[in-house]
């Protein structure tokens, strides 16, 4: 996490100090910046700098907000809350992509989780900087205040996606008044103890016979209702086949219409993976760079060790060494994961699926 540190007296710069040296201690890529008075910049002018003095601010508060905002996950402000309200508010947006921002009087009393306390982790910041220091943190949001699970945090600490923001206010307001939720994952649940306001499902069929709100982590659609909010690993390779010029468009295309068939979430997909002689495809290569998504080779020889069941084809062997590229590029990618779609061929163009295996956890951070 990459935290910036302001300060605007003496006594809030060696709090500073203090507070960025035990955070980088910690592993933290922390800075230090302090906006004084002209007086102040002047007195430093005339002493040489300690190392770790934080460094001027000599623009304004507003711009060095704007920048810090783009630069820094966590803002830390040692000084008053209402300077730290005015220097962020023109750089709102929402709570999944503003940063944590956090308030520290200089007397290191209090620290308050200002703005992103969930997803953008301000209530751990201030958890944070107060262990460090000795201030008593100050938590607002409902969720912790009431002791309920926080979807939103959840979904953070899991590496998960929200499929519907709005969704998940309901999800979160409805556990907020006292209700119960049924709960389903296509990935093993470990560590952690299953908050009691959730109603684990083994199966998807039982969950599917829920009614009302849900709550699912998965990589595709499980027919279960509008009101199913989706938590989204990205675990899925797509492995991918096709004969020799086929045009970034046609590969787009097929993709889409797959993922849409098999109800995989495209925010699922993690990487692409072919095999090797397809290094020089350029379709594939655009089709790459335009999903933002890393393509992946695997030798003939890589493919065909890779363990299990896959729909092969003769011609395909003879033409390449291997009985099934898409299939096989799909697995190899997930680890071996599981496979979701099976090969699906047209036009020139094969297409399979698989998802990487991982664990989601309940730790008792993630609510209290």
């Amino acid at each position: 996490m990459r935290i910036a540190v302001i300060s605007f007296t003496e006594t809030g710069s060696q709090l500073n100090r203090k507070l960025c040296g035990k955070l980088r201690g910690l592993g933290y890529l922390a800075k230090g910046y302090e906006k004084r008075a002209e007086k102040n910049k002047a007195e430093d002018g005339e002493n040489p700098q300690e190392a770790d003095q934080p460094e001027s601010v000599r623009s304004s508060l507003k711009t060095w907000t704007g920048r810090a905002f783009l630069e820094y996950d966590g803002l830390i402000f040692i000084g008053a809350c209402g300077i730290a309200v005015r220097a962020v508010a023109p750089f709102l947006k929402d709570k999944f992509t503003d940063p944590a921002v956090v308030v520290m009087d200089e007397r290191a009393g209090f620290a308050v989780a200002l703005l992103s306390g969930h997803v953008g982790g301000a209530n751990e910041l201030a958890a944070l900087a107060s262990g460090l220091t000795g201030a008593v943190p100050v938590i607002s949001t409902a969720t912790d205040v009431n002791g309920r699970f926080a979807v939103d945090v959840f979904a953070v600490k899991n590496g998960l996606i929200l499929s519907d923001r709005s969704l998940a206010k309901r999800v979160s307001a409805f556990l907020l008044a006292g209700n119960t939720i049924p709960f389903y994952s296509s990935q093993h649940v470990g560590g952690g103890k299953i908050p009691e306001e959730l109603c684990f499902c083994e199966t998807i069929e039982a969950f599917r016979e829920q009614n009302g709100l849900k709550v699912a982590v998965s990589e595709q659609e499980l027919d279960s209702g509008k009101d199913t909010l989706y938590l989204i690993p990205r675990t899925v390779t797509v492995g991918m086949g096709c004969r020799r010029g086929v045009s970034e468009e046609s590969l787009k295309e097929a993709l889409e219409k797959q993922l849409l068939l098999s109800g995989i979430f495209k925010e699922a997909l993690e990487k692409i993976a072919t095999i090797d002689v397809k290094k020089e495809e350029e379709g594939l290569l655009k089709l790459s760079k335009t999903l933002g998504l890393p393509l992946c080779f695997y030798s003939g020889q890589e493919l065909s060790s890779v363990p299990g069941v896959y729909t092969g084809s003769d011609f395909v062997k003879k033409t390449v060494g291997v009985d099934s590229v898409c299939e096989r590029a799909a697995a190899a990618g997930s680890g071996n994961g599981c496979v979701l779609l099976r090969k699906q061929a047209g036009s020139g163009i094969t297409i399979a699926a698989a998802k990487r295996k991982i664990e989601i956890r309940f730790e008792k951070e993630n609510w209290d």
